[in-house]
């Protein structure tokens, strides 16, 4: 069956992230710099709550300073969207070159990210508005079953009609098991990868490939 749709993730797939912007301004402003260590600084922080859309920014910023035994006042929230813009790196030009090329083809591309709500706008000049899928708008995170099933329901599409790309393997395998096709993203190999299985007829064709 032919795919109709390629799904990339976001961060790591379609650029770099990095939360050590953040980490570092946290540690300066920190009242406890050995316990904040000791924790693991912010890349230990719970940011899945705001990635599902169960909090709002404000109570997202006032948890972390919590945790990073930072005061809390309502300026902070910039400083603290501000750091976490700066985690953005550049788009993979591997990425964009594999983007390119489906929609040459006449396929859709699209997005679903386990997004922090904060960092929407750093994506959205590559696909159309409404092929964007997010984490704290679907109200569940990869790689829960779920996340999958509601992407599968907006597109309005057959699962084999979808192929899925994640930089973490344990994303592609859920979308797999639904039967979604998945390739895990390696920025030197993708251009190929996509390129390879784009030329395949089915999902068996495509798991002898990936073997």
């Amino acid at each position: 069956m032919a795919i109709k749709y390629v799904i990339f993730d976001v961060g790591g797939v379609c650029y770099p992230y990095s939360l050590n912007k953040l980490d570092d301004w946290a540690l300066e402003h920190c009242c406890n710099r050995e316990e904040f260590i000791a924790k693991g600084g912010v890349k230990s922080f719970d940011y899945n709550p705001y990635m599902r859309g169960d909090v709002d920014f404000s109570k997202f910023s006032k948890e972390l300073c919590e945790y990073a035994g930072i005061s809390y006042y309502k300026e902070i929230e910039n400083k603290i969207d501000e750091k976490l813009h700066e985690g953005v790196g550049e788009f993979f030009p591997q990425t964009l070159e594999c983007m390119d090329k489906i929609k040459q083809k006449g396929i859709k591309v699209g997005l679903l990210s386990n997004a922090l709500a904060c960092l929407c706008d750093t994506a959205d000049s590559l696909v159309d508005k409404n092929l964007c899928f997010v984490s704290y708008e679907l109200k569940c995170l990869k790689p829960n079953r779920e996340i999958y099933e509601k992407l599968i329901e907006k597109l309005k599409c057959k699962p084999e009609e979808i192929l899925f790309i994640d930089d973490k393997e344990k994303n592609v395998n859920s979308a797999i098991e639904l039967g979604i096709n998945g390739i895990v993203y390696k920025k030197e190999t993708i251009v190929k990868d996509v390129n390879r299985f784009l030329n395949f007829d089915n999902l068996k064709l495509f798991k002898d490939f990936q073997r």
